[in-house]
């Protein structure tokens, strides 16, 4: 159909005629097979250089021009007009046709090639389709131009998701966290299963983003499957896929995390929680990379990293026989184990300014920051549900704050009577709390819990030995 604001130039020397096409496309005619077109603005002239000029100062759909014109011909007018407008539809009437002539034209660019008289269906139907190929020509430019603006911004935003987690600033730089970055940086430059324990809420997926965001994988999938909000029947499905008919209610063949994933990385949040029938199949996944959906016969294989993460004790799992330890093996190839936000205060400040930022974006709220006394409350407090805790109070606190700054009387009552102070015993009981909960999270492995604590493997024999824990022997 004819192009809203679509704009056509008739040349030609008879000006009769020139008259006679002008009244023809200036009508509201629909174009045959194009109901409701609308009719082009039309321009006319009475020569080549005309013609030209009107096409470098205009916007202009297609030229209509007569084969013998003077000084110029149509072929002249035809070249001219491509150099200057390349996209213009150039369509060569003439009173004289030969074969010559006609494939003259088309090879220097002509969209049609007409013969003189015209009927006024077959100058409607010409102009027509040319007009239709310029809109979805410039549909297709428009697309072209979305997508690119579109790719632009992606890349814009994995750059800003990589700084924001780089190395040392995603879940803070105390002394505790420094080994953690040490491994990741190592880790993510290869290859390897790699399993995170830690409590919950101390940042296990941020840490499973940061070594995709980091790997040769960074520009494929990061599939996540969180393996505790199914029954084992829906996970089975959700991570390998069905195929249709495979069960009541499977209407249609779906694909798995798994195959979601191919060429990335896949994160299998809260692995510990997964039933036997699973455990076997992502066992024989590891083993072999390949799998088959639920119902289906064809054997897949996929290119994917796993990353796993759990807060429950799989020595303890094993132990009782909920957990295969052949599976550990395959899991635990490159173990994390993250500290809690605790033995980490240090943290604190910094992480809470970072939630506050997002949180201000998120909510539309104007705070300027956190005072110093609110700040000493934050950092006193035990954090039970770590940065996950610490992000609902953020949040909370800057919803209800009536001023413009989060004060200590702000934060909810647990954490405002946080920083009284706390007697030598309780300091020590403390101590030998978080070094205990440090070696069972690191499975008994003396070096990795030093390493989660943030101190040397000497300084935590030397705190085994003071507070009767265990006797030491050094490896």
């Amino acid at each position: 159909m004819f192009s809203t604001g679509g704009q056509v130039i008739l040349a030609d020397g008879d000006a009769k005629l020139l008259k006679q096409y002008s009244s023809v496309l200036s009508k509201p005619l629909a174009v045959p097979g194009h109901p409701g077109s609308e009719a082009p603005r039309v321009l006319l002239a009475s020569s080549g250089p005309e013609v030209v000029q009107l096409v470098r100062v205009s916007p202009i759909d297609i030229v209509l021009a007569e084969e013998t014109m003077s000084p110029m011909s149509g072929l002249e007018i035809l070249e001219a007009v491509k150099r200057a407008s390349p996209s213009t539809l150039v369509i060569l009437t003439t009173r004289r046709p030969t074969v010559e002539s006609a494939i003259s034209a088309f090879r220097s660019g002509a969209f049609d090639y007409l013969v003189h008289p015209l009927s006024e269906d077959q100058l409607l139907l010409s102009v027509g389709k040319g007009l239709e190929l310029r809109r979805l020509g410039e549909q297709r430019r428009r697309a072209s131009q979305e997508l690119q603006d579109e790719r632009a911004k992606v890349i814009e935003l994995r750059n800003l998701v990589r700084d924001r987690l780089a190395f040392g600033h995603a879940l803070g730089a105390s002394p505790a966290m420094l080994p953690v970055y040490k491994v990741l940086e190592e880790v993510s430059r290869a290859d390897s299963t790699v399993l995170i324990t830690g409590e919950s809420g101390t940042g296990k997926g941020v840490v499973a983003r940061m070594i995709h965001a980091h790997s040769p994988r960074s520009e494929e999938p990061f599939v996540e499957a969180n393996c505790v909000i199914y029954s084992e029947g829906v996970l089975q499905s959700e991570l390998f896929g069905h195929e249709r008919g495979a069960f009541t209610g499977a209407s249609r063949q779906k694909r798995g995390r798994f195959e979601l994933a191919h060429g990335g990385t896949i994160f299998l949040d809260e692995i510990g929680e997964i039933g036997p029938a699973i455990q076997l199949m992502l066992l024989r996944f590891l083993q072999e990379r390949r799998f088959e959906r639920v119902g289906g016969e064809e054997t897949i294989e996929v290119d994917v990293r796993v990353v796993a993460a759990t807060n429950r004790d799989l020595d303890k799992a094993m132990s009782a026989s909920l957990f295969r330890q052949d599976l550990f093996y395959r899991l635990n190839v490159i173990p994390i184990c993250l500290p809690p936000l605790r033995e980490r205060r240090e943290d604190v400040p910094f992480l809470a300014q970072r939630i506050l930022e997002r949180c201000r974006l998120q909510l539309g709220r104007e705070c300027e920051g956190i005072a110093e006394d609110a700040i000493e409350a934050l950092v006193e407090y035990d954090w039970p549900g770590n940065i996950r805790e610490l992000e609902n109070v953020i949040e909370r606190t800057l919803v209800l704050a009536p001023e413009d700054r989060i004060r200590r009387e702000d934060l909810p009552e647990a954490l405002r009577g946080g920083g009284r102070a706390r007697s030598d015993g309780h300091l020590k009981a403390r101590e030998r709390e978080h070094i205990l909960e440090a070696l069972r999270r690191c499975g008994g492995n003396k070096k990795a819990a030093a390493r989660s604590l943030g101190i040397h493997r000497s300084s935590l024999y030397s705190k085994l030995r003071k507070l009767g824990i265990v006797p030491v022997r050094s490896n």
